[in-house]
């Protein structure tokens, strides 16, 4: 592989190293010929396999997370909708460290691991300078007074919790309700960037004791009103599913940002499109954030140039299992007769 262009810098905490590849559909013909299946459908089927895969490949575990010599690792899917050239799909990378030379390597490292065990579905191509990794993270709009919205799930103020902090739903797609996020940013009349961050993390202690104060002071409650009935089942399953043993989490933030304001029917598209009812339970969706101040809208750009999750209300808010990063943090695949209304950036001959 050819080595994408590696920006080491330094802040007052740590040594970051940061690279991007742009990403390229397989042309139809040599992505169906990929499939161990039998027909199209299969082959979607395998798509998502393989993603999930990598997903879960980025995890770590708490031995790991603890370890102040391994370096902190992000990723990055960012969208950017130009308008009149079309969509440019790009995956960034940072590791973060305390020191230059380690931080430096794990760069290499991280870089590698990424083109080696990205789901072959797609091409990928290192950013070979500074000026093409710049161009692929969108840092020429994120440098400008450019708007930022934070996409997250509804927070769930269950009656029978009254005393507790509210839950957060859960992000969910089907095999292709993400094909909507990107034929509503191929719609805008602005340059839009679509911008999904991910860190592999923990649950940490205070986190899951006030789960289990939840389970002892809720579900296991002599008092439950009949009224509250339908809620106590969707709250045990969102207990046992976050409390699951070997659990693997990401934190994980979701951001658009537009040249003005983007468009509310751009936004609830996208939302919707990650927040979709699960086979057996209702999910209380999205709601969206926007920053307090200017200045805090200043810091929500630079967050977001330096591929830094942006800092949250609480830390649990970001939370993410495996199968909801997996919903949301996908690139989109494209059939044959191509994606309705998509112009995709194709590679250059």
């Amino acid at each position: 592989m050819t080595l994408p262009f590696i920006e080491t810098t330094e802040t007052s905490e740590s040594w970051h190293s940061t690279f991007a590849f742009q990403v390229f559909h397989q042309t139809p013909e040599d992505w169906s010929k990929m499939r161990w299946g039998f027909n199209a459908a299969v082959l979607l089927d395998e798509a998502l396999d393989r993603h999930k895969l990598f997903i879960e490949s980025q995890t770590i575990n708490e031995t790991v997370y603890f370890d102040n010599t391994q370096p902190m690792r992000t990723l990055v899917l960012r969208g950017i909708f130009l308008p009149g050239i079309g969509l440019q799909m790009a995956i960034l990378g940072k590791v973060s460290i305390a020191e230059k030379s380690l931080a430096e390597q794990g760069g290499i490292d991280f870089a590698r691991n990424i083109y080696s065990t990205f789901p072959y579905d797609f091409i990928l191509e290192p950013a070979k300078t500074i000026t093409e990794l710049n161009k692929l993270a969108g840092n020429d709009l994120l440098l400008r007074s450019a708007q930022a919205r934070s996409i997250q799930r509804e927070s769930a103020f269950i009656p029978p919790m009254r005393g507790f902090h509210y839950l957060n739903g859960y992000w969910n797609a089907s095999a292709r309700s993400n094909e909507q996020i990107w034929r509503a940013l191929a719609g805008a009349s602005q340059t839009i960037l679509f911008n999904v961050m991910i860190q592999p993390t923990i649950l940490l202690e205070e986190e899951k004791e006030l789960l289990i104060e939840i389970k002892k002071k809720v579900l296991e409650s002599e008092e439950k009103p009949e009224i509250f009935a339908p809620y106590y089942p969707w709250v045990e399953d969102y207990v046992k599913r976050r409390l699951a043993p070997w659990k693997k989490f990401f934190l994980m933030q979701i951001h658009v940002v537009a040249e003005s304001n983007a468009d509310e029917n751009l936004v609830r598209s996208i939302g919707n499109a990650i927040t979709r009812d699960t086979g057996d339970s209702s999910l209380p969706g999205f709601q969206v954030q926007q920053p307090n101040s200017a200045g805090e809208h200043t810091e929500w750009l630079e967050d977001l140039r330096n591929l830094t999750i942006v800092t949250p209300q609480r830390r649990v808010d970001d939370i993410a299992d495996i199968d909801e990063v997996a919903s949301v943090f996908r690139l989109p695949l494209r059939h044959e007769t191509g994606l309705p209304g998509v112009n995709f950036i194709e590679p250059q001959a």
